[in-house]
């Protein structure tokens, strides 16, 4: 996982044409700490701790970051988002039916099985990233 500075967020935000805030920076660099995607309860949670910042500051941010291609938006069925940084590199997690666990897989490549797809698709001719999740149930579950 990659790591990032401060001035590496700066840049990030400048270059996706975004007027750079403490709180955009203040999210993202939460966000990058996290070795999972996280919801925003974690996140408002998280930020609450090192700045006095309401909830819907947080929603506007990471909307904002979102659609600027900034963060990666990730639906595991449990009613709400999870986010995590856009890497434009390929992000796989297995999440519990159960307890909603997630655990983000890394340095497993699953190219072949893409490509198969991409030539069984009559609409998509190349791919840019995937995500993939895996449902079932954790060991603390089992």
């Amino acid at each position: 996982m990659a790591t990032y500075s401060k001035e590496d967020f700066l840049v990030m935000i400048k270059e996706a044409g975004l007027r750079v805030t403490d709180h955009r920076l203040l999210v993202l660099e939460t966000i990058a700490k996290v070795k999972q995607p996280v919801t925003v309860y974690e996140l408002v949670e998280d930020v609450r701790k090192k700045e006095n910042i309401d909830q819907a500051t947080v929603y506007r941010n990471l909307s904002s970051l979102h659609e600027a291609g900034l963060l990666r938006r990730m639906d595991f069925n449990h009613g709400h988002s999870h986010y995590e940084l856009e890497t434009g590199r390929a992000s796989h997690q297995f999440v519990c039916d159960k307890c909603e666990t997630i655990e983000k897989i890394e340095g497993i490549s699953i190219d072949d099985a893409v490509k198969k797809m991409l030539k069984k698709s009559k609409k998509f001719k190349q791919t840019s990233t995937h995500s993939i999740e895996i449902y079932g149930i954790c060991k603390a579950c089992a």
